[in-house]
């Protein structure tokens, strides 16, 4: 274990199979000793504003994030425990699922600029599309922003994007065989691309050169990422990009380690 448990995270995450089995392996390949709660509530994140509006307002001021996740959870002995735990930070993780019709993009954008701190109000990470972002990446054209554009088609959901994420290869499907060097290069792609999309940053440089891979990954502003895809699907495009990975950036020291360990052994090997 990489220190003694400072913080008891809760993973709010969609799903109840890819999501807890990636952050979990997240945490277990950095040796992290931090506490933390994976619920998933297997709605997707239209769902849950549609719920945060009907039945909440969206008084994001006056909600706890915690009492709305119990009041999803079907099993009510579940639910008391969760609220009677206290966490040092709440995470919120969804897909975007462009393909879902009943998207409103200005309640989402509301949602992301509220949950953007884990130790106060709770953060919002979007995956976009999807969770499977992670693989999305072709290992000679990782750095071009090209790599990461989402046909129209698979925006609409045909064929689906896990589908045609899995035709582009399977090397980092099983979610299992990920370590902390595989994740650190994973991380590094999904930072260029986030910074890229924001115009933050360019992203022709030599990213094993990059030593600060932490502060690349918290510097990226998920407001304006949400800002510029919305712009692109109004296009109808989109940029894959997984964002939910970057909350290891917490740990700059631990994460800048391995990032380092993994740039000395050769960015390609561990990537693919």
């Amino acid at each position: 274990m990489y220190s003694s448990s400072e913080k008891n995270i809760l993973l709010i995450v969609e799903g109840a199979k890819r999501e807890p089995k990636l952050m979990r392996r997240l945490f277990e390949s950095f040796g992290l000793a931090d506490d933390y709660q994976i619920v998933p509530v297997e709605i997707n994140v239209h769902d849950f504003l549609d719920k945060l509006f009907q039945e909440y307002d969206c008084d994001f001021d006056g909600l706890e994030l915690v009492d709305l996740v119990a009041d999803l959870l079907p099993d009510k002995r579940k639910a008391a425990r969760l609220l009677e735990t206290n966490f040092t930070d709440t995470l919120l993780i969804f897909d975007l699922d462009p393909q879902d019709n009943r998207h409103d993009f200005k309640r989402l954008q509301n949602m992301q600029d509220y949950y953007c701190d884990s130790t106060d109000m709770g953060q919002l990470f979007l995956n976009y599309p999807s969770i499977e972002a992670y693989r999305d990446f072709d290992p000679l054209k990782y750095l071009s922003l090209e790599d990461a554009v989402v046909p129209p088609e698979v925006i609409s959901g045909h064929p689906s994007y896990k589908e045609w994420v899995a035709r582009r290869g399977d090397s980092l499907a099983d979610i299992g065989r990920l370590d902390g060097y595989t994740f650190a290069g994973v991380i590094a792609v999904h930072a260029v691309r986030a910074l890229g999309i924001t115009n933050e940053k360019k992203t022709d440089f030599d990213l094993e050169r990059a030593d600060d891979l932490a502060e690349m990954a918290a510097g990226v502003n998920h407001s304006v990422l949400l800002k510029k895809e919305i712009n692109r699907l109004n296009n109808d495009m989109l940029c894959a990009c997984c964002t939910c990975l970057f909350f290891i950036a917490n740990w700059p020291k631990r994460l800048n380690d391995i990032w380092g360990k993994a740039t000395m052994r050769g960015l390609g090997i561990r990537l693919f």
